[in-house]
């Protein structure tokens, strides 16, 4: 049986900075099939408003992530991306990227075609997506 919707995200915080919309999961560990469900339902929640184009996923809190964690990130990705907007992950612990470089979803590398571009913290990746929509 599936639990309500809920209006207050028990796992994603979300602010606005500089016009973009920033989200923080809260959760340490990312593991099991009804939390990373739950965490999907919140994140489109979230970005269901209409003009919502930029975002940042700040997982600062994460230490770690199951692959079957990528679901909701990649349903994140997809229903941004479909609007022609952007989405950039920041703060990832070692483990994290480490998991995320293994599968290619992130890189090193300027030139790959990852699926997540990814900044160092939320402030450089809210000015890499400002600068690149124009946004001051």
């Amino acid at each position: 049986m599936l639990e309500p919707h809920s209006l207050h995200p028990r796992h994603v915080k979300s602010r606005t900075e500089r016009g973009i919309l920033v989200l923080t999961i809260t959760e340490p560990q990312l593991l099991g099939d009804k939390l990373v469900h739950a965490l999907r339902q919140e994140l489109m929640a979230v970005v269901a408003q209409p003009g919502t184009r930029q975002v940042v996923l700040d997982l600062q809190p994460v230490k770690v992530l199951s692959s079957e964690a990528f679901r909701p990130l990649l349903s994140l990705r997809r229903t941004i991306q479909e609007r022609g907007g952007q989405l950039v992950l920041c703060n990832l612990a070692p483990t994290v990227a480490k998991v995320l470089q293994e599968t290619r979803l992130i890189t090193t590398s300027r030139s790959s075609g990852a699926a997540f571009d990814v900044q160092a913290d939320v402030a450089t990746a809210v000015a890499s997506l400002a600068d690149t929509a124009g946004l001051q």
